[in-house]
């Protein structure tokens, strides 16, 4: 799960990780003040939130140098109808801010294919996982094969997007995935070091 830089040791995971990532870097812990930043960008519209967040993670060298490492961003999809519901996607708010910043190409290689239940009502991990579970269908190939390609999401609770999303990867064979979101949620307040 998450790690403060690429190879640094998950006390949460005990050295598990996401399956599928190289690396995952965050900005910090799911909780105040950034809790409220997040839910401003997602629920109320507040897009300049999400160049602020991306802006407070080029901050961290280990992100710059994970963007730059990087051949294309892919934000996390939503569902159409969530799209349509809620104006925007989040995660390719957070992307286009971080891709102007390094001149970085963003993909949209993927689509979400089931309007799943928000992971917000889930609490078991189990649950989570068969939410996703073939949410996202490849749609195009070419703009990640055999590239380096880095995932960008707002929340990372269980792995379980992340997880699903590299499913629906795969067949594209990447030359590598890493994952950058904004916050890891922690309920349990385990020891993550920050970036």
């Amino acid at each position: 799960m998450p790690v403060a830089q690429p190879g640094a040791p998950c006390p949460f995971c005990k050295d598990k990780g996401v399956p599928h990532y190289e690396s995952l870097l965050r900005l910090g812990i799911f909780e105040n003040p950034l809790k409220d930043l997040i839910h401003f960008l997602k629920y109320q519209r507040r897009w300049a939130a999400g160049d602020f967040l991306a802006q407070r993670l080029l901050t961290k060298s280990e992100v710059r140098a994970l963007i730059q490492s990087a051949d294309v961003l892919v934000p996390v999809p939503l569902h159409p109808i969530r799209h349509f519901t809620r104006g925007y996607n989040q995660a390719v708010v957070i992307a286009r801010s971080l891709a102007r910043q390094f001149d970085k190409p963003i993909a949209r290689p993927l689509r979400r294919i089931r309007n799943t239940e928000s992971q917000t009502n889930l609490r078991s991990r189990h649950k989570r996982e068969q939410n996703l579970k073939d949410a996202f269908s490849l749609r195009s190939t070419r703009s990640v094969h055999d590239k380096r390609v880095l995932i960008i999401d707002d929340v990372m609770t269980t792995g379980a997007t992340l997880q699903s999303v590299a499913r629906a990867l795969k067949p594209a064979n990447p030359a590598a995935l890493d994952a950058l979101v904004i916050a890891i949620a922690d309920p349990k307040h385990h020891d993550f070091q920050v970036v």
